[in-house]
């Protein structure tokens, strides 16, 4: 049975990328100008989630000030309009409680929670990271597999374990990502109606929406919102073959062929370098990531332009810098 909070966990989910400064200090005036652009232009609640301090928000390089007063943003901001879900990435399972904590006593819905990992986790270890979050605060988990970024021999979530995590009364979702094709597809067949399962990514195209999946990740609705509205009214409407078609011209076909043997793409400590420049080639200043991230090579910066420029992409984009300059000068 569906909870109340997994109700409002479907759409589009896009993680708010963190504008800074140019000593990396986090511009919070010019976030909150767009977040508010965001919702204005329609990512509200039965539409989208807004992860914060996440993944793609660079929330693991931030210390605990900057962490908190990013949630604190946000939940002003948004009061209450679209759900918030922040990032918590973190080794120690007192740590994520207390952060937790935090994000529930501003409103935020639900927390992201990659499983803990220094050296390769066991099953049991990562259930009672779950388990003391889930006990520890009152808020919406969810359960955030990151294959990419676990060490050797890998570690990712199985139906063996999900069977236990989704009896938590407080665990409502799956950000879900295999390696694996047959993992990705016998996990999505168990728990389907158990949880609400959230696609990262659009290389299964409309195999998603057809299995019952509840969302997709999908981060460019910051800057072209009216492109992942229309993303998710054609799975809602089941226009399937129209759904494939867009999601091929814009993110599948553009990017082959242009890798080749000698290039150097995207390789990084964090996602802040890669996130920014997709953002930038979409016309949005980001500033610079968090240190010691480095920035991309020319190679990288070549093929994002050159696929963007091919994919129509573009046209979609609304947002403008201006917004946010204009918006801050009436202040001033």
């Amino acid at each position: 049975m569906p909870t109340e909070r997994m109700k409002k966990l479907v759409g589009c989910v896009g993680a708010l990328r963190t504008m800074t400064n140019p000593d990396h200090s986090i511009n919070l005036d010019r976030q909150r100008r767009h977040l508010e652009w965001v919702i204005g232009e329609g990512l509200v609640e039965g539409s989208a989630v807004i992860l914060i301090v996440a993944g793609g928000s660079e929330g693991y390089f931030m210390n605990d000030k900057e962490w908190e007063a990013e949630v604190e943003m946000a939940a002003e901001t948004a009061d209450g309009r679209v759900p918030l879900c922040a990032g918590i990435f973190e080794l120690s399972a007192r740590e994520a409680v207390r952060k937790a904590k935090i994000a529930a006593s501003y409103g935020v819905e639900f927390v992201q929670v990659s499983p803990p990992h220094y050296m390769v986790p066991i099953d049991a270890e990562v259930l009672y990271h779950y388990q003391m979050i889930n006990d520890g605060a009152d808020i919406g988990i969810l359960l955030y597999a990151t294959p990419w970024a676990m060490p050797q021999p890998g570690w990712n979530f199985t139906p063996k374990i999900l069977d236990r995590l989704v009896e938590l009364e407080n665990v409502e979702g799956l950000k879900w990502a295999s390696f694996d094709y047959e993992q990705w597809l016998t996990v999505t067949r168990l728990f389907r109606d158990r949880i609400n399962l959230i696609n990262n990514g659009h290389s299964q195209l409309s195999l998603a929406p057809k299995l019952g999946f509840k969302g997709f990740i999908n981060s460019d609705g910051l800057v072209a919102p009216r492109l992942v509205l229309h993303i998710y009214d054609l799975w809602k409407k089941k226009k399937y073959d129209e759904l494939d078609e867009l999601l091929l011209n814009l993110y599948i076909d553009p990017f082959l062929g242009l890798s080749k043997p000698e290039d150097v793409t995207w390789r990084s400590m964090g996602e802040g370098p890669n996130v920014r420049m997709g953002m930038e080639s979409l016309g949005m200043n980001m500033g610079p990531s968090f240190p010691a991230q480095l920035p991309l090579s020319d190679d990288s910066w070549r093929q994002r332009g050159e696929a963007v420029k091919s994919s129509g992409l573009k046209e979609w984009v609304d947002w403008k810098d201006e917004y946010a300059e204009a918006d801050q000068a009436a202040d001033d």
